[in-house]
């Protein structure tokens, strides 16, 4: 367990440094350029990185020592921080910042594969509930420390002395990944028994020729597609009504239910993966949809709140169901994939909402736009109005995610052997149709 809990320790230090970069950087460009499309291009460019080369980096980490992969890709993760400083300095600006962010995301991307095949080895299968529950405490730093410490420095040393902070916590986290290293011992390459591309056929095989897992990343890449919206769309909601230190402060009141909730999932390790999903998704789609009720920091808070007390019981549920699954031997690569389809839904929120909202309900809800005297009655109007408001369509979307995903419950339950037979047919279906795109 003492390795574990070094992963768990640099996943926290990792978590705390990257959450202060983004809540600096959406700062600073929402502040110099008042778009939310702005804002959600840096965090395109800060995730696309780590969704679509996840499936490679799984390979990878199945195919290599993965704590050592863990290493490169934290340290190799500073020199596209040392990028983003230079765009920060004025040279450049928002296009420098961007490619520094997508270099910097290139690197990352090897880590979260390894990180979670790692944890596989290093716990029993009635463990998993429990090591989902610590990771995601160690991840909630990025959400409930790091905005009201970066909210706090930003007056100080602004978004350039942040960043400084963050590469420093890379250096941490490399330390931790080699302290595991050096407790578990290294591990021999393995025998290169197949090229990437069949590699990667195999994760594929493995994740579309099970049906509970097709189920599960279709059901979830809609969950992030609304909870990218959200993560998009913070600081144009609340920059308009408070500093970058109360806008801080309010993010982190919200996310100490992140860190209930973590707590809440990590003390029931006999919970039924199924339930745990199904009552996080209507608490996250009934917390979203309120999100628009009021404007000011503090409704944002309590709302906030209980979607982050929500989100732990997704996570786990959706992480559980998946791990159950899936054979160890192929944890990396098929998470790998997992991740990429899941999390296109990220893709395209960073890509859509952003311009949705400079462009559309904004305007509806500005003072005298074509909702004031309707909806804004209730809402209020002006500034990050149609930011919230799209926030709450998109909650009464997460609302039925949790209809479907109940009707399914049978089907994505784990029943019998942990890891059922792939079915052929659905396999070579799915080949096809990825073949006929190119």
């Amino acid at each position: 367990m003492r390795a574990l809990y070094l992963l768990v320790a640099g996943s926290f230090v990792n978590s705390l440094g990257a959450g202060m970069t983004a809540f600096a950087l959406g700062v600073h460009v929402h502040s110099a350029t008042g778009s939310a499309t702005a804002v959600c291009l840096v965090q395109l460019c800060a995730l696309a990185p780590l969704v679509v080369l996840a499936p490679a980096a799984g390979v990878l980490a199945d195919r290599h020592d993965r704590r050592l992969v863990m290493v490169v890709g934290d340290g190799g993760s500073i020199g596209g921080l040392l990028i983003v400083l230079v765009g920060l300095g004025g040279s450049g600006g928002l296009g420098v910042i961007c490619v520094g962010a997508l270099v910097s995301s290139c690197l990352s991307a090897l880590t979260e594969p390894a990180l979670r095949a790692t944890v596989t080895e290093l716990v029993p299968r009635s463990g998993y509930l429990r090591a989902s529950g610590m990771l995601q405490m160690a991840s909630a730093a990025k959400f409930l420390v790091a905005p009201i410490a970066a909210g706090a420095l930003y007056g100080l040393v602004g978004a350039r002395g942040i960043v400084v902070v963050d590469a420093a916590t890379c250096l941490v986290t490399v330390g931790c990944s080699l302290a595991v290293r050096r407790a578990v011992g290294a591990v021999a390459p393995r025998e290169a028994e197949a090229g990437l591309r069949a590699r990667l056929s195999e994760g594929w095989r493995e994740v579309v020729g099970r049906e509970a897992v097709r189920t599960l990343v279709l059901l979830m890449a809609v969950v992030t597609f609304a909870m990218g919206a959200v993560q998009s769309l913070v600081k144009p909601i609340l920059l308009p009504v408070g500093s970058a230190g109360a806008v801080g402060l309010a993010e982190t009141v919200a996310a100490v239910g992140l860190l209930a909730g973590s707590a809440l999932v990590a003390a029931r390790p006999s919970a039924d993966p199924v339930r745990l999903l199904v009552a996080g998704l209507v608490g996250a789609g009934a917390a979203m949809t309120a999100v628009c009720l009021r404007p000011g920091l503090l409704w944002f808070a309590v709302t906030g709140a209980l979607l982050f007390t929500a989100l732990p019981a997704c996570n786990a549920g959706a992480d559980a169901l998946v791990r159950s699954r899936i054979p160890d031997g192929v944890q990396a690569r098929a998470w790998g994939l997992v991740s990429v389809l899941s999390q296109s839904g990220y893709l395209l929120a960073f890509a859509v909402v952003g311009p949705v909202a400079d462009h559309l309900t904004e305007p509806l809800m500005a003072d005298g736009g074509a909702l004031a005297g309707s909806v804004g009655l209730v809402t209020g109007t002006g500034p990050g109005r149609g930011s919230a408001l799209l926030v709450s369509v998109l909650g009464a979307l997460v609302l039925g995610v949790a209809a479907v995903t109940h009707r399914r419950g049978a089907t994505l339950s784990v029943a019998g052997s942990p890891h059922p037979p792939v079915r052929h047919s659905a396999v070579r279906t799915a080949e096809g149709a990825s073949s006929d795109r190119g």
